[in-house]
């Protein structure tokens, strides 16, 4: 549960970095929000598969994010502003994070999964 809560909070901030971002950054659609990973102590087989087929789709979705918000910030014209391009790359950089903080949550679940074979 501790797990889940925190995959919350951080898809949370994520989506606030998201929705602050200035106007400019409706080209670089955001993913949705986090997938439920299974709780390993009580998932069957198919159950850990099937969060795992997710874990792989969500952090594609945040990696093309990451590299559209990249490619955003290289070809801005002059005079976008610091600013701007710093939420951008906040943007960029949350993405990144959220993708490593499912990532180990997921783990986490696979672990307990394990543990009980």
């Amino acid at each position: 549960m501790r797990e889940f809560l925190r995959c919350g909070a951080s898809t949370a901030a994520f989506l606030i970095l998201v929705a602050t971002a200035p106007v400019a950054a409706a080209d670089c659609a955001p993913p949705p929000r986090a997938p439920a990973m299974p709780q390993g102590a009580t998932a069957t087989d198919d159950e850990m598969k099937e969060g795992h087929d997710k874990l792989q789709n969500y952090v594609k979705l945040l990696e093309a994010y990451q590299t559209c918000m990249d490619l955003q910030i290289k070809s801005a014209p002059s005079d976008t502003k610091p600013e701007v391009k710093a939420q951008w790359q906040a943007n960029s950089d949350a993405a990144i994070e959220a993708a490593h903080e499912i990532a180990d949550i997921y783990s986490a679940q696979l672990r307990a999964y394990k543990a009980r074979q």
